[in-house]
């Protein structure tokens, strides 16, 4: 079981692994590390959101396959609470993002640049949500 402060670890060793990227001019030669990055950090950015609102026990672990689609994220997570379809939306975009940019031929750099904007997108919506509601 991963505890919000591990997942924030988690989160914190992603997003420098990528500002880093970006600061040194490496987002297209790093492109597939910046595609694990940013679904990784998306994956631990939405459980610390579910977690910090106690919408899932404590163990349950939230996988990057689970936004493989709409339809697999939304049965996975059955539970209603503020912004659920940007969010879920976001979160399979990201999952789109790492298949295309890890795996097989390179992409060109307005792809990977998209991913990033994703993820940025996704860790304020999440964070700005965090702060709302707490039903």
């Amino acid at each position: 079981m991963t505890t919000i402060e591990e997942h924030t670890e988690i989160i914190k060793e992603c997003m420098d692994d990528i500002n880093e990227k970006i600061k040194s001019n490496l987002v297209y030669e790093r492109q597939k590390i910046i595609g694990f990055a940013s679904s990784e950090s998306a994956t631990n950015l939405f459980a610390v959101f579910l977690h910090s609102k106690n919408l899932i026990e404590p163990s349950f672990s939230v996988n990057h396959r689970f936004f493989f689609s709409i339809k697999i994220a939304e049965k996975k997570f059955d539970i209603d609470f503020s912004n659920k379809d940007k969010i879920l939306d976001l979160l399979v975009k990201q999952e789109d993002f790492r298949n295309k940019l890890c795996y097989g031929k390179r992409k060109n750099i307005e792809t990977v640049n998209s991913a990033i904007k994703n993820l940025f997108e996704l860790k304020n919506l999440l964070e700005n949500n965090k702060e709302g509601e707490n039903e």
